[in-house]
């Protein structure tokens, strides 16, 4: 069985598809000198056909094969090299630092298999390759760009309370404020780097392996154990509708998908609110799990910006995210192939809506 799907994986394999050229040139050739040869004989020679008459055609032949074969040989091999020239100029761009650089292939040569041959697989393998160097290398000057500016605030406030506290004259208890809004702007400035580069990645991310079997129902509940330790001053009240779902996804991803959305519903609600999660598969075909918060809603002009990166839709909230959970969420679900949706109203609250698919 394993030796079968081997075989489909290609359509026609290098060694096969070489020999049967080389077969079909050489045979040609043959073909080609024989009627040249005996051609000319019935035209110039008029003597007996003795041993040594059969010997010089032989000769003859053999000779305009070899010739005749190698020329075609030579100008196909053209089309045969051609693949092999595109990867080494393609390899020698990546050399010098050029991860833009793409092989085009005709997929529809393919035909069902998977790939045309193993020039085709090499191609196409090179192409992920640099895609994904290219995305690496993006990702360094996106962080860099973001990070100079996202910074500013965190650590201008580190650097002026530090001068505070080297000035001294302080009391105690003022030294002690100093140092947990230190502390406070450190750990912001820690979350908003570790988001910055977890979005740089996954923007450029285009490999995602799906294979793991996920209870979605227990991530949910260990996100919410999870920000009740971030948050142990905000009461909240979760009404979990949730059956026994099992989803076959990637585990990492997901978990960040609900962790997200959690904490922004945590945030922005009231004290002693409630927070509705529903979830159900549909129709075999893909997971729906709903989050619905109390909190004062979105405007109708605020949704449409709220997947944006470093978007925050109050102001006053500015010093407890950083903007990026959204567009996080938004692009994990692209990845595994879902969708999120967003409906709120003011004063009623927000519902953000997640669907998975199965498969």
């Amino acid at each position: 069985m394993e030796r079968k799907e081997k075989k489909r994986r290609v359509r026609v394999s290098l060694r096969l598809y070489f020999s049967m050229v080389s077969i079909t040139t050489l045979c040609s050739a043959c073909i080609v000198s024989l009627v040249l040869v005996l051609g000319g004989m019935k035209l110039f020679f008029r003597g007996d056909i003795t041993l040594p008459v059969v010997i010089i055609v032989a000769l003859l032949v053999c000779g305009l094969t070899i010739l005749l074969g190698g020329t075609m040989l030579w100008f196909g091999s053209i089309h045969l090299t051609k693949p092999l020239e595109e990867i080494s100029r393609a390899v020698k761009k990546v050399a010098e630092g050029d991860f833009t650089a793409h092989i085009d292939r005709n997929e529809s040569n393919r035909g069902e298999y998977e790939y045309a041959n193993e020039i085709d697989e090499l191609a196409v393998n090179f192409n992920t390759m640099a895609a994904e160097l290219n995305g690496m290398d993006y990702m360094r000057k996106d962080f860099m760009s973001n990070v100079s500016h996202e910074v500013k605030t965190p650590v201008a406030a580190i650097t002026g309370l530090s001068e505070i506290l080297l000035e001294g004259g302080l009391t105690t208890e003022e030294q002690k404020e100093y140092l947990q809004l230190i502390n406070k702007e450190s750990l912001r400035l820690s979350r908003l780097c570790e988001n910055m580069l977890r979005m740089s990645r996954l923007d450029h991310q285009q490999i995602v392996v799906k294979t793991d079997s996920i209870r979605v129902d227990e991530q949910i509940r260990k996100s919410i154990i999870m920000l009740s330790e971030k948050w142990p001053d905000k009461a909240r009240n979760y009404e979990i509708d949730c059956d026994n779902l099992v989803i076959q996804s990637n585990a990492d991803l997901l978990m960040q998908v609900w962790a997200n959305l959690l904490d922004n519903a945590i945030k922005y609600t009231p004290e002693d609110s409630s927070i509705y999660i529903t979830g159900r598969i549909h129709n075999n075909n893909y997971l729906l799990v709903a989050i619905r918060d109390e909190g004062d809603g979105i405007s109708v002009e605020k949704q449409a910006k709220i997947f944006e990166k470093f978007y925050q839709c109050e102001e006053s909230h500015k010093k407890l995210g950083n903007g990026l959970g959204l567009s996080i969420v938004k692009r994990i679900l692209e990845l595994l192939g879902g969708t999120i949706n967003c409906s709120s109203e003011e004063g009623k609250g927000t519902v953000m809506e997640v669907k998975v698919p199965l498969k």
